[in-house]
């Protein structure tokens, strides 16, 4: 019995060393729990392993190490808040390493609400306008709304037609990006207002200066950002109703947006919108102003499938619009013009009415965006194409109406972006892309001539990077572009086709710094050097405008315009006190401007003239804003815009500048119960002076001088009305309160009318939502 337990024991230690022999337990497991899609470390993880019965932690870098393994296979689980539960077999035979790739879970994204404004990656001296500010201006055109914007003016043509003006530049030199494209739409022209619904904006951002390397070479006066609201996240519908009345030419607006998210495909969103405008003439203090009706049709959709770390986004929208042009403005002869132009009340008389005839303009604009992105390691990806379809028909006051225009202008473009939001490499982040266009543009055979037909193709890279440390933040740019054109320019008695071909480029640069004084207050400067090719019309034009009733005759000598651009920016904030002020300067080489030249007869009427033509040129000012809280409910803000042009070249001042202007507003707000919250009376007054800097030669070239100074005082009262647990959103707006009569330097109807008179303006906007816990 002794020898039995003497052999068992010495089999049992040769079993024992055997085991240990073949796996000595000896064994280590080392790995990271990384997310899958951009590697970064998950932390905090805990790493379990069934087969030992325990559990490790991930570190910050995202590693874990376990020992003393034996060989064999082993069940290994990841757990960690907000990512899917990981599990894995792994068969040990040696010292292994692994790296375990996390996946976020779907529902646990769609619960994250953003609350931290993402930092733009640009320095530069902006305004925006919230989804509150375009309420209360829902109805007015896009151009229109900008002019609540301190530094932006309108330049228009009537009432019905508006564009910005950002420091005294326009048209060519600002850019408008609609969701994210740049928009194409025939904008050079001074009465071609942006093609564009502002019912499908959530937030509107306008650039002040130079902003070339980010948004293209043609942003020399600054950029206008009309963005979308982001798709929605939470299944379920919801969406709002917009309505709007205006007085004065009776115009009614209707917009409604709905959008849905799937409960059973959370990453599937989409969003229908629509608006249709109808107004018919408009009045001026004392009389109706003939053929100055507007109706648009406007729709847009928008899709998105949107996982952690990929998606794709379509968008298309739809902008058609008929507008009415003053029949004065088109005279057909010098005692006619000179007439219009000296009487104080329009020499056509008008009643009121919606119908518009003959001269008008129709126009249709197409927008599609495709975008893909996705992100990893390196960064964000961003892959977006755009095609636009802008057709114009412009009708003439003709003997005969046949119902055919005059002028039919296709203007066709395709975009494509691709660029890269890095991830900080030494503290540094940025962003890095390339951008291309094509574009067509043609006329119909037997349209009056005005632009040729051309084609141009351009092509871009750029890089902009930015730096932040302790309280200041360091920006830096660059691009280069390369834009050509071919056009097809019909000359001579005969009218032979003669082909031009047109290759610019060059680089642009910024430089912007930001400094954080104090919490309350922070400074910055931002240096840019932009330049901008000269565009079709400017160099070919030939003909008649038709909604500014002007000869345009262009130039095909012209040179790139070059842009240096400073721009210094205070802002300070209390607890009632708030301060802005900006100063800025321009130096543009070879400025390029209409200069208006001698009166012409010809088939269609008695016209003026202008000339492109190019100069060196200096424009400087400042923007200055302060509010101020008296009480717990009454506010006010005072608004200062300066504007200073010169024509360096002739010493002179330049023309066509916006004048001086101040702003004030007071606004009182308080509670009225449960049913009417949120309930406020305003009063807003605006003061533009007479533009006096004017071209000594004024006479000679343009008459009659700029219109006096004037004073428009406004008034608003809202309120929220809430009936149960719906919200609607009622205000009544009173513009031109005491009907002043004035005329405005900016208008090209200003040698023939006066502006609008009264009006009084009725908006209601209801949001709904059947979404849980969702509040509007």
């Amino acid at each position: 019995m002794h020898r039995a337990r003497w052999a068992l024991a010495i089999m049992l230690s040769l079993a024992a060393g055997y085991v240990r022999a073949q796996s000595p337990c000896r064994l280590t497991l080392a790995g990271s729990v990384v997310e899958t899609h951009n590697f970064e470390p998950v932390y905090p993880a805990v790493v379990y392993i069934d087969e030992i019965n325990r559990s490790f932690d991930a570190d910050e870098s995202g590693k874990f190490h376990v020992d003393s393994l034996c060989a064999g296979r082993y069940t290994v689980h990841v757990h960690t808040a907000g990512y899917d539960h990981f599990d894995v077999l792994l068969d040990i035979a040696n010292d292994t390493t692994v790296r375990l790739r996390l996946a976020h879970e779907a529902h646990m994204l769609s619960q994250v609400e953003v609350r931290q404004e993402r930092i733009p990656t640009i320095i530069q001296s902006k305004e925006q306008m919230d989804k509150t500010a375009i309420a209360a201006n829902s109805g007015k055109t896009l151009g229109d709304m900008l002019q609540s914007v301190n530094g932006v003016n309108a330049m228009s043509t009537g009432p019905t037609i508006a564009k910005p003006v950002i420091h005294g530049l326009h048209s060519n030199r600002i850019v408008t990006l609609n969701n994210g494209i740049r928009q194409e739409d025939q904008q050079w022209g001074g009465e071609h207002a942006p093609n564009i619904d502002p019912f499908l904006a959530n937030n509107i951002t306008v650039i002040k200066g130079a902003a070339s390397v980010r948004y293209g070479t043609d942003a020399i006066g600054g950029v206008v950002l009309v963005e979308p609201a982001p798709l929605p996240s939470k299944p379920g519908t919801s969406g709002e109703l917009n309505l709007a009345g205006f007085s004065n030419n009776r115009m009614g607006v209707a917009s409604a947006m709905v959008e849905h998210n799937f409960k059973n495909v959370p990453e599937l969103s989409m969003r229908l919108q629509g608006t249709f405008k109808k107004g018919g003439n408009y009045r001026v203090p004392g009389y109706w102003v003939d053929n100055t009706g507007v109706e648009e049709r406007n729709y847009s959709a928008a899709a998105g499938w949107r996982k952690p770390h990929y998606g794709a986004e379509v968008f298309y929208s739809h902008f058609d619009t008929e507008l009415g042009i003053y029949t004065g403005s088109h005279t057909g002869n010098l005692k006619d013009l000179e007439a219009a132009i000296h009487s104080s009340v329009p020499l056509v008389p008008a009643g009121f009415t919606y119908d518009i005839g003959r001269p008008k303009q129709d126009v249709e604009h197409d927008l599609f965006k495709a975008k893909l992105y996705a992100d990893n390691r390196q960064g964000v990806w961003n892959l977006i194409y755009s095609y636009q379809h802008n057709f114009r028909q412009e009708y003439d006051i003709v003997r005969k109406d046949d119902g055919r225009a005059q002028l039919n202008l296709t203007l066709n473009t395709q975009t494509l972006n691709l660029n890269l939001d890095h991830k900080a490499i030494g503290g540094v982040k940025g962003q890095i892309g390339v951008d291309g266009i094509y574009q067509t543009n043609n006329f119909q055979n037997g349209d009056r001539l005005f632009i040729p037909t051309y084609n141009s193709l351009g092509g871009a890279a750029y890089l902009i990077e930015r730096y932040s440390k302790n309280n200041w933040t360091l920006e830096a740019g660059v691009r280069y572009d390369n834009r050509s054109y071919e056009m097809f320019n019909a000359e001579g008695p005969s009218q032979q086709i003669i082909r031009y071909a047109f290759n610019y480029n060059s680089a642009s640069a910024t430089l912007g710094f930001r400094q954080q004084l104090k919490p309350n207050w922070q400074w910055s400067a931002t240096l840019a050097n932009a330049w901008r090719a000269p565009q079709a019309n400017e160099l070919f034009s030939a003909g008649f405008h038709h909604g500014a009733a002007r000869i345009e005759l262009g130039n095909k000598n012209l040179r790139p315009e070059r842009s240096y651009n400073l721009n210094l920016e205070t802002e300070y904030t209390r607890k009632k006190l708030s301060a802005e002020v900006s100063l800025y300067g321009q130096y543009i080489r070879d400025y390029i401007f209409l200069e208006p030249g001698a009166d012409v007869l010809t088939i269609r009427g008695y016209f003026k003239t202008f000339h492109y033509r190019q100069t060196n040129a200096f424009l400087y000012g400042s923007d200055v804003s302060v509010g101020y809280k008296w009480t717990e409910h009454f506010t006010s803000t005072a608004k200062l815009s300066l504007l200073r042009a010169r024509d360096l070249s002739a010493n002179d001042w330049l023309i066509l500048m916006p004048a001086d202007r101040a702003s004030l507003n007071v606004r009182y707000g308080f509670e009225m119960g449960e049913v009417l919250q949120e309930c406020y009376v305003a009063l807003n007054a605006r003061y533009i002076a007479e533009q006096v800097r004017i071209p000594s030669n004024f006479d000679a070239i343009d008459y009659p001088r700029p219109p006096a100074a004037y004073f428009v005082p406004d008034a608003e009262a809202g309120t929220r009305l809430l009936l149960g647990k719906q919200p609607i959103y009622v205000s009544v707006a009173v513009t031109n309160m005491f009907n002043v009569k004035y005329r405005d330097y900016l208008d090209a109807f200003r040698y023939f009318i006066d502006q609008p008179g009264r009006n009084v303006v009725l908006r209601l906007r209801m949001p709904f939502s059947f979404i849980k816990d969702q509040t509007n």
